[in-house]
């Protein structure tokens, strides 16, 4: 899925489980994205170069610092609106700017 200009946004089914390296690097059009439940890993530079990302929402409980590769959310933009389970919300705050999220994005429950 690397590099398609056209993808704007992507609702990932309820059963997948992981992302792979670079799954959507630069996809430069991609503005929305829904992670399951049952998402316990995210690859390497698995959302690097998507300038357009403004909304990210991430429904699974699931991750650490090991199941989240180095620079999977590089490049993303600073006004980019993150939400993350509220049981998660301090421990996913840390953990997605040390993966490339800005430190102005807006990490909310």
């Amino acid at each position: 899925m690397q590099g398609i200009k056209e993808l704007s946004s992507i609702t990932l089914g309820k059963n997948v489980t992981s992302l792979g390296v670079k799954a959507f690097y630069k996809c430069t059009a991609l503005k929305k994205v829904t992670l399951p439940a049952k998402v316990s890993k995210i690859g390497k530079q698995a959302f690097d170069g998507c300038r357009s990302l403004k909304s990210i929402t991430i429904q699974t409980k699931k991750l650490s610092a090991k199941a989240i590769g180095a620079n999977a959310f590089r490049k993303t933009p600073a006004k980019a609106a993150v939400k993350v389970p509220a049981s998660k919300w301090k421990t996913y705050q840390a953990l997605l700017v040390k993966r490339g999220i800005a430190r102005r994005a807006s990490i909310r429950k």
